[in-house]
């Protein structure tokens, strides 16, 4: 069984750990390096006018993107191709020029799905909000993107 620590600090909160056990062994995906986390925030901002979230980038230096129970988190690089271990391919520029394929999402950057949810946040890096997959109408507010990324990994274990 694989287990990971994925820790986020949100700014002006103090760390919060959540402790992720995956049902089936699924690869863990190793932290993404500073020069990672320049390289996405640059390729979000040309593509996108996007700003990748500080928690989130402090997640994907714990992990650059998880695969855990039908959850997703998006990682710093990986395409379908360039995949991360395990066969891992949601990068978050990848996975949102396919999300961009549909009418109407290019108003939010989507971090990470799941099998029913998008986890979305503004433009801006703000206002975290899980939508519905199909319709996009939003099902869940969170005060910070740390918190967000809380709860969906600790609704997993």
């Amino acid at each position: 069984m694989v287990v990971a620590d994925l820790g986020v600090v949100a700014a002006g909160m103090g760390p919060k750990v959540v402790r992720v056990r995956s049902p089936i062994d699924e690869p863990v995906q190793p932290g993404a390096d500073e020069a990672a986390i320049a390289a996405v925030r640059e390729r979000l901002r040309a593509q996108f006018g996007a700003s990748l979230p500080d928690a989130y980038a402090e997640f994907l230096r714990r992990e650059d993107g998880v695969d855990v129970d039908g959850l997703v988190l998006y990682g710093s690089r990986q395409s379908p191709e360039a995949r991360g271990p395990g066969g891992f391919w949601q990068g978050l520029v990848a996975a949102n020029e396919l999300w961009r394929d549909v009418p109407g999402r290019e108003d939010y950057l989507v971090l990470g799905d799941s099998d029913l949810y998008l986890l979305t946040v503004d433009l801006d890096g703000g206002a975290p909000v899980l939508r519905d997959r199909v319709t996009a109408e939003p099902v869940e507010s969170f005060p910070d993107v740390a918190t967000a990324i809380e709860r969906l990994l600790a609704a997993r274990r």
